[in-house]
């Protein structure tokens, strides 16, 4: 898993597409925080005593928003993985120097 920093100048989702543009394998966390997904947004419309929530979500939003998941099998070479170690800090500090 990679959490990019909200105060980072890209977000998850431009380091998720320049891999992918670099056939490097990633995803965003699945489901991301449940909560917002439609089916329980309208359920708590719908039904608000159906489930119950304790504290703001802070966390499981920040997850959601932030990070991703690199592509991986125990088949990665060395220069697989060097590959997208070389990759993600060359968009880091392209992104850096963009400000």
């Amino acid at each position: 898993m990679i959490r990019v920093k909200a105060s980072a100048p890209f977000t998850h989702t431009d380091l998720a597409r320049h891999l992918d543009e670099k056939k490097i394998g990633n995803r965003m966390f699945f489901g991301g925080n449940l909560l917002r997904q439609p089916v329980f947004v309208q359920l708590r419309k719908d039904r608000p005593d159906s489930f119950r929530v304790v504290g703001e979500m802070k966390g499981s939003d920040e997850i959601m928003n932030q990070a991703l998941f690199l592509g991986t099998y125990p088949g990665l070479s060395k220069e697989m993985m060097d590959y997208e170690i070389d990759i993600i800090h060359a968009f880091v500090q392209q992104a850096g120097k963009s400000l």
